[in-house]
């Protein structure tokens, strides 16, 4: 598959152009604000420097990759579904119900497919852990912290959809969407403010689903790097030790109860960017239809944790 990718997010410098190049596929067209004023870097190797549009128009061009800041996640994936391209977005992908469902009504509009750039999905220890026999999952505790981000960056500007609570938030409330059925109330919501940028530095919350199960989350900008994520089940725990960007060989553990370390598992080595892009590329080529339901569930969750927080909307 033919890739054009928009912008030049380090994540696609880093992670997805190489997955997408290692998967088999091709990377032809870059976009750039301002085409031509610096060298493209080596990873993109004979792609095309253009800008956003002409890549969307381009007609040898059969998917869009779009790591763009949140707030341009639905202009531009709208423009690509409407231009019959398969459409690979950054999470989040929307910052409100309202552009989500302008979102979704373009993609059952198109014959092409959208995908959240969840790529913790593909990752073989979440399969584990859903497929895990615990008893019934009663609650889990997530936390995603990350140091203070230099000034000028996209994650602390509110207009561009900044702040933790959107940019790694979005993975706890999906890791409740996956452990848990049906659709969660927000019971609690607290942010403590960024001293020095406008948006939040932390927000704790704590989601409830339909069958009792709980989440309660940590994420924070501005605190030391850490991931985590323990499940407790009716009849034994498990943890994650890195729940969102693990190394390429990683473990967990588990137990049907007790206070020791519990047994060890370990995964085969993977890359879960790489993962992504090859069910992206099926799901594509297979004519699937776009889905929703994670994306709705996510934005209406963080819409909510906004107003009970008191964070801008």
């Amino acid at each position: 598959m033919k890739f054009g990718i928009l912008g030049e997010a380090k994540i696609a410098r880093e992670h997805v152009v190489p997955a997408i190049i290692n998967a088999g596929h091709e990377v032809t067209h870059v976009g750039r604000r301002k085409p031509g004023q610096s060298a493209l870097p080596e990873i993109y190797g004979d792609a095309i420097e253009t800008d956003y549009e002409t890549i969307i128009n381009d007609p040898s061009v059969e998917a869009i990759y779009n790591p763009l800041p949140n707030h341009l996640h639905v202009p531009y994936s709208i423009e690509a579904l409407r231009n019959n391209k398969h459409v690979l977005c950054e999470k989040p992908v929307a910052l409100n119900l309202k552009e989500l469902s302008q979102l979704e009504n373009a993609a059952i509009e198109s014959e092409a497919f959208f995908y959240e750039a969840f790529m913790v999905r593909s990752h073989p220890q979440w399969q584990w852990l859903q497929n895990l026999d615990i008893g019934k999952y009663q609650s889990s505790h997530f936390i995603f912290s990350y140091p203070k981000q230099p000034e000028g960056n996209v994650r602390n500007l509110i207009k561009y959809g900044g702040g933790p609570l959107f940019d790694i938030g979005c993975y706890a409330i999906l890791s409740g969407c996956m452990l848990f059925k049906g659709e969660p109330e927000v019971l609690s919501a607290v942010a403590t403010m960024c001293d020095q940028y406008e948006t939040e530095k932390q927000v704790d919350a704590t989601l409830k689903w339909s069958n009792g199960e709980t989440l309660s989350f940590t994420v924070s900008a501005d605190a030391a790097l850490c991931q985590s994520l323990t499940v407790l089940g009716s009849n034994g725990w498990a943890k994650l030790n890195v729940p969102v960007n693990p190394p390429e060989k990683t473990s967990a553990y588990w137990s049907n109860g007790g206070l020791q370390k519990g047994s060890k598992v370990e995964f085969p080595a993977c890359n879960h960017y790489q993962l992504m892009v090859e069910e992206f590329v099926a799901r594509s080529e297979s004519g699937e239809k776009s889905d929703f339901i994670f994306s709705k569930i996510i934005t209406k969750a963080i819409n909510e944790i906004q107003k009970i927080a008191g964070l801008t909307i």
